[in-house]
């Protein structure tokens, strides 16, 4: 069984042939794509200078990412690379250096390629047309079967558009990987699109950044919460992005209240933002935590281990 890792609902672009405007709108845009001029592939890494990533989804996706950025930076040093993404992917990995530039898209729809434009979302594409203007991208990266993401990368102008395809007539990209080749965990995914763009393997893959402050803030309140340092650690986050992907709650609380009855261990429970996982505070020993992104990865980062669901935490 692979691993189920994309910390993302299935949606249009998980399935190219869902509908006739659907495909429509793909041979538009591989028309206007093929009009767009191509460079040769086997790129020096000397001319490789601006880079984009596109990777518009979960906490989870953007963690999934760390060891393709960490490729392209030993690669490419003195690259720029730019990130579009949600806001959340600029808490997640600042202070990593893996990362030049963050382009926010914080579109007022989910849906903002939407085919009625009477859902909104084309003056959001407007927007983000006129910031990837005039970049000059040498390259340009995506890692998911989406035709928002294949309009993205043909409206960058990059020389080569690396990705994900939708099959033989893909006008967008210039290095492709096929579709049914790119289900594996999402992490391998993104490092098989290196592979087949010549992005040298690096040695080692970064892990996220903690300040020191951020470290002691954690520890501290550890210690405030009776925690030793002999304690075996252990987090527990019931919660994930939809109801599908959450194990039962009252099977977590079971998890929970038998490692906090074992002698030297001790039990962190996570609730989110709107309450899920609050339940679990209620049992004995265990430590209820209401914590931002970056106090979470700080206090699981002093765990011996973490229990949840496919999900960012």
């Amino acid at each position: 069984m692979r691993p189920e890792s994309r910390d993302s609902t299935p949606d249009m672009g998980h399935n190219p042939t869902t509908s006739f405007g659907k495909r429509a709108l793909l041979s538009a845009i591989n028309a206007a794509s093929r009009l767009v001029r191509r460079r040769e592939n086997g790129n020096a890494p000397e001319e490789i200078n601006n880079i984009l990533v596109v990777e518009l989804w979960n906490i989870g996706d953007v963690v999934l990412l760390l060891p393709f950025l960490g490729r392209l930076r030993a690669a490419y040093p003195d690259a720029k690379i730019t990130l579009l993404a949600r806001p959340h992917a600029r808490v997640i990995l600042d202070g990593s250096g893996l990362v030049d530039e963050y382009l926010d898209d914080r579109g007022s729809s989910d849906n903002w390629l939407s085919l009625n434009p009477a859902e909104g979302g084309w003056g959001d594409l407007v927007r983000l047309r006129n910031q990837l203007r005039g970049r000059d991208f040498d390259m340009a990266f995506q890692c998911r079967p989406h035709i928002r993401e294949h309009l993205i990368l043909s409206m960058s102008g990059a020389r080569r558009r690396i990705g994900l395809s939708f099959g033989d007539d893909d006008g967008v990209l210039t290095d492709a990987m096929n579709l049914n080749e790119g289900m594996l965990h999402k992490a391998e995914d993104w490092l098989n699109l290196a592979e087949i763009a010549g992005v040298p393997a690096a040695t080692a893959s970064p892990e996220l950044h903690l300040l020191e402050t951020e470290k002691e803030e954690a520890i501290r309140f550890l210690q405030n919460s009776g925690i030793r340092d002999e304690d075996i650690l252990v987090a527990v986050h019931p919660g994930a992005s939809t109801p599908q992907k959450r194990w039962p709650l009252e099977r977590f609380a079971e998890v929970a209240r038998m490692l906090s009855e074992r002698e030297g261990t001790r039990v962190i429970a996570f609730t989110d933002p709107a309450g899920y996982g609050a339940p679990l505070a209620k049992i004995e020993n265990v430590i209820e935590v209401k914590a931002s992104l970056r106090e979470m990865i700080a206090l699981i980062s002093q765990c011996s281990a973490s229990i949840g669901n496919d999900s960012g935490p």
